[in-house]
């Protein structure tokens, strides 16, 4: 376990950022035209979609072969 903690800490934010891209999706609420939607983002910060609630938007991550999380 220390080992993985070690060379995690070395990671780039770059390559931080493309650890799990492939896998992780993050859900957080945003505003869009004046309305708060929820957005659907790749590991490294590129939106993905947006959906009217959370739970849609995991849903959509689900579906899409994402492993979705909710933060904040």
């Amino acid at each position: 376990m220390q080992y993985q903690e070690t060379t995690l800490r070395q990671l780039s934010p770059s390559a931080f950022g493309m650890l799990g891209s492939m896998d992780m999706a993050y859900i957080r609420a945003i505003e869009e035209d004046g309305k708060t939607v929820y957005g659907i983002f790749a590991a490294n910060g590129q939106k993905l979609g947006q959906e009217t609630s959370p739970e849609t938007a995991l849903v959509v991550a689900r579906q899409n072969d994402f492993e979705g999380f909710l933060v904040n």
